[in-house]
């Protein structure tokens, strides 16, 4: 019988895992697109014993559906780790530590490239920057998808789940047909739904609405408008801790928990980024102080986010994330850059009745590339077969994690020479290796005066000539190919390695892992003529973008890298994970 029962196709037993494959199955028979084999047709018995099971499965199948959990990502913009969590304890942030508590502190995350819409892109797709096409902004700079590039977003959708978010993707551009990431719930950044500010309405806003309060609303409204036992992801996001940090009027007068007290500036021991380098005095205090203060928002608002899945009845089937796109801007050594400052984000994740210790601390490494595949997995979802990243599902029960490694990919930022600088980074979470494309003086990256704010170089201006400051920005001014660090002793990344006889082996080994990673995802800046082409076109489009009016252009489609972006093929990804 057994034999039989194989030879028509009916491997039941060996599809039970396969959730969605089983209900397709259970679909067709229903609609009688698939009819009952003579084994079961001329045995009774069995016919009955198959349906039994049949009726059982479809329903824990139902039961199971009903109680997918939901995912809230609350996914913060420019935010390093400078919180209570990660041993910064210069503003108190008690939504955070509270998380924490209830969740797993991972210590080491960071994202693909350290921009956001690189940054953004990997999350959506899984994928690094050059696999996915978005290896700089989007819409008038020119990035955008590969043309039918999958995202976890469409993959939950068809599996049932309702999906919204506030503020902003990051990865729109007018080059799609269809959205690739397609938000069932989407409200502008001025719009607040429950209060019926949209549309016409929401331009009475404008001005300096409160939008870390309208971003409270909107989630209240998504929550308050879903089907009873379908399950959603929501990801909640503000711009709160986006340059400029100075914008008090996020947060509505009169709210509840609010307001937190000022930031005691006596408490700021360090320029974010910099370490004992810079110690943050006058103007540059002022604006480090902001930052904090941005950051006291970022804690208010996670805290009204969990007050509402409590008291919407959803604490306890969802799985909340909490992390930012990259590190804080404007600080030279952060964003756009392959430091810590700019790689590494906060990720505090909580899950109850799902995580084997709360508040606990993980040192699993977790990488960008990694959301996709936990997120589908969350659902009970198969993981595509062509994503490089590993779920951390494993290591919220304390068990090895799969990652050794963790890689970035930067290419560009928004359109200008100094914001195209290709750089690549492994770290094994001790000793982080960082290559240059155009280090050793093949060029600059800044033309004249860099980018940070004025504060912070009017500063180091003043201090003395042998200053270490002063030799770290003159670091980040002109890069050398290669960087070696030991993150366990210098977190700040001061002193450069690369080179030093000691850590000879360690260099080959990390060197030797880049490598081969760049060569398993299929990286084309490993080809100098690739680098020569993308050289050519990168500044045509940079001249054609000044003389159109630069970040003032209204053409969204005048830049073209078409020619770098082909459209989604996985050949070269499949089974392509990183180690």
């Amino acid at each position: 019988m057994n034999g039989q029962l194989l030879s028509y196709d009916l491997c039941f037993f060996e599809l039970l895992s396969a959730k969605t494959r089983i209900i397709m199955w259970f679909n067709q028979w229903n609609s009688k697109s698939i009819q009952p084999v003579p084994l079961l047709k001329h045995n009774p018995a069995v016919m009955k014993s198959f349906f039994v099971l049949v009726f059982l499965l479809a329903h824990s199948l139902t039961a199971a559906a009903m109680e997918r959990p939901n995912i809230v990502f609350i996914h913060m913009e420019d935010m390093g780790v400078q919180i209570p969590a990660y041993d910064d304890r210069t503003v108190a942030t008690p939504n955070l530590d509270q998380l924490a508590a209830d969740g797993i502190i991972f210590e080491r995350a960071h994202v693909s490239a350290a921009s956001c819409a690189s940054s953004r892109g990997t999350l959506f797709s899984g994928l690094y920057p050059h696999q996915n096409g978005i290896m700089g902004f989007v819409q008038q700079h020119g990035f955008y998808y590969r043309d039918g590039t999958p995202t976890f977003i469409k993959d939950l959708k068809a599996a049932g789940y309702y999906t919204g978010l506030t503020y902003k993707n990051g990865v729109e551009s007018s080059h799609y047909k269809t959205p690739p990431v397609p938000f069932d719930f989407k409200p502008k950044y001025t719009e607040n739904w429950l209060k019926g500010l949209t549309g016409k309405q929401a331009s009475k806003s404008k001005g300096n609405p409160p939008l870390v309060s309208y971003a409270v609303d909107n989630f209240q409204y998504f929550l308050e408008n879903l089907e009873e036992g379908q399950p959603f992801y929501f990801q909640a996001q503000t711009p709160d801790s986006h340059h400029v940090w100075d914008r008090p009027h996020f947060i509505r007068d009169g709210e509840t928990d609010w307001p937190y007290p000022e930031v005691d500036d006596s408490r700021i021991k360090f320029t974010p980024g910099w370490g004992d380098a810079l110690i943050p005095t006058g103007a540059l205090l002022e604006k480090v102080s902001q930052y904090y203060r941005a950051i006291q928002r970022v804690d208010w608002y996670v805290g009204r986010i969990l007050n509402l899945l409590e008291e919407h009845g959803h604490a306890d089937n969802t799985l909340v994330v909490f992390s930012s796109d990259h590190g804080p801007s404007h600080l030279l050594r952060g964003k756009t850059t392959p430091n810590e400052l700019g790689l590494r984000v906060p990720f505090i994740v909580r899950w109850p009745g799902q995580i084997k210790e709360p508040g606990t601390r993980s040192d699993a490494l977790v990488s960008f590339v990694d959301l996709y595949p936990t997120f589908v997995d969350v659902a009970g979802l198969e993981i595509p077969a062509h994503l490089p990243g590993h779920s951390i599902l494993p290591a919220l029960n304390g068990e090895d994690s799969v990652r050794k490694h963790l890689y970035s990919a930067f290419v560009a930022h928004t359109t200008g020479v100094h914001q195209y600088w290709p750089s690549r980074t492994v770290t094994d979470g001790r000793w982080k290796l960082i290559h240059h494309v155009f280090g050793d003086g093949k060029r600059n990256r800044y033309v004249g005066k860099n980018k940070a704010i004025f504060s912070l170089n009017k500063q180091i201006d003043s201090m003395p000539d042998n200053a270490l400051a002063r030799r770290l920005r003159h670091r980040s001014e002109v890069p050398p190919a290669f960087e070696l660090y030991d993150l366990k002793n210098d977190p700040h990344e001061h002193h450069n390695l690369f080179g030093a006889t000691e850590y000879l082996e360690i260099e080959q080994r990390l060197s030797t892992r880049l490598k081969d990673w760049r060569r398993q995802v299929a990286d084309p800046f490993l080809d100098e003529t690739f680098v020569q082409r993308f050289n050519r076109v990168y500044h045509e489009n940079y001249e054609l973008w000044k003389s159109r009016g630069g970040s003032k252009m209204n053409d969204k489609n005048l830049l073209d890298f078409s020619e770098f972006i082909p459209n989604w093929d996985p050949t070269d990804y499949v089974r392509q994970k990183d180690q």
